[in-house]
């Protein structure tokens, strides 16, 4: 019986032409496919990173900011205006360097106490004498009030050292004996004054003591403004003040061992939310920028704030806000453009970007890690700027 010549090809004999060229065609599919693969996974995994140190570079303003009741322009904010005239007087003693010891009355603070049930009145010059035997006597006329007290000034009758003695009570002599043991004196603090030291007085001298007397009344004056502001809402203050007059009972060039010192000062306090100024001192610091640089870092710390000009009846004060802050090159620079490092090699890359003066230094690194130059796509390029605080 005869058998088929298809089924004994099918058998064991070779394939025909046509088969192989299938079989290689397949073959060529599937390595290409692996290849394509292998050429897509490369493509997606493969990244660079470029690490920038940049050079800080310090920027600053100097801006102007108007404090209203209502805002209602750009550079207006919400604040008060308030302002007070207050006086004081101070008596300055000078240094004892360079200056001649002088003897001088001691003198000091007494309490004159009556314990009697009528007003006992003492004229000036009126004698105190000390449990030491030390005689003193009251600088002005006064009255001690019937079973009470008064506290005057008291110089000593001879100059010098022999007047300086401690806290004592004293015996008023001028009085019938029978009063003196109700109608008496004490001090608590020790006379002093016995030795004066007397120099030239000088501007200095007078200009420290009106500085001094300013501070204290500003002070006050910021006490009163004080009660009359809700610092939860205006948490800025900010002072403005003018020395409206000074005197002095001693002129510049006179010997003296003290002077006494009047001044009457204008203070004007301006308050604000700090928080608002702050705000707008960042928003002009970062228009000041140049073009390539951003904003790393602004100490609030530098901002510094003056009054330009006040006027409480309007309710109104300029302001001169001064803020400085720390700017480095942004990624929207021109020589941070991806397209300038595409195909590169490290050092190429870095060659490029430490020839910027905006720049401190480079670094590049590659995933995979024996990549050795930068893909040819520039999402696949990440540009890292480091902020001043990670140098």
């Amino acid at each position: 019986m005869v058998r088929s010549t298809h089924r004994e090809s099918a058998g064991g004999k070779p394939l025909s032409r046509s088969l192989k060229i299938y079989q290689r065609i397949a073959v060529a599919f599937v390595f290409a496919t692996f290849f394509l693969l292998v050429a897509v996974l490369y493509l997606s995994i493969s990244r660079a990173t470029i690490t920038i140190t940049p050079t800080p570079k310090i920027v600053s303003i100097d801006a102007d900011v108007k404090v209203v009741a209502a805002p209602s322009e750009a550079g207006e904010l919400s604040g008060i205006v308030l302002n007070e005239r207050l006086s004081a007087s101070k008596i300055y003693v000078l240094p004892s360097e360079g200056a001649s010891a002088v003897e001088a009355k001691a003198s000091g603070t007494v309490t004159l106490i009556n314990e009697t049930n009528a007003d006992q009145p003492l004229v000036a010059t009126t004698r105190l004498l000390s449990e030491e035997g030390v005689l003193f006597r009251i600088d002005a006329n006064t009255t001690v009030p019937a079973n009470g007290q008064v506290d005057v000034i008291a110089h000593a009758d001879k100059p010098g050292l022999s007047g300086e003695i401690g806290p004592t009570q004293f015996t008023i002599p001028g009085l019938p004996t029978s009063q003196q043991a109700s109608i008496y004196a004490v001090s608590v603090e020790p006379m002093t004054g016995g030795v004066a030291y007397k120099r030239v007085l000088t501007e200095k001298d007078i200009a420290d003591a009106v500085a001094s007397l300013s501070e204290t009344l500003l002070e006050q004056a910021k006490t009163l403004f004080a009660g009359k502001v809700d610092v939860s809402i205006f948490d800025g203050q900010t002072w403005f003040t003018e020395v409206m007059s000074q005197t002095s009972d001693q002129v510049v060039g006179a010997e003296a061992s003290s002077f006494t010192a009047t001044v009457t000062l204008g203070v004007t306090g301006v308050y604000y939310d700090l928080d608002a100024v702050t705000a707008y001192a960042q928003s002009e610091l970062n228009a000041q920028v140049p073009d390539g640089y951003g904003v790393a870092s602004a100490d609030p710390s530098t901002m510094q704030l003056t009054v330009d000009d006040a006027d409480p009846t309007t309710g109104t004060a300029m302001l001169s806000v001064y803020y400085e802050g720390v700017a480095v090159i942004s990624e929207d620079s021109q020589v941070l453009d991806k397209d300038r490092f595409v195909g590169r090699s490290p050092n190429e890359v870095i060659t490029l970007l430490k020839a910027s003066d905006a720049i401190e230094d480079a670094s590049v690194s590659f995933t995979p890690f024996w990549l050795q130059r930068v893909p040819n796509l520039a999402d696949h390029i990440k540009i890292d700027i480091q902020s001043p605080e990670e140098e």
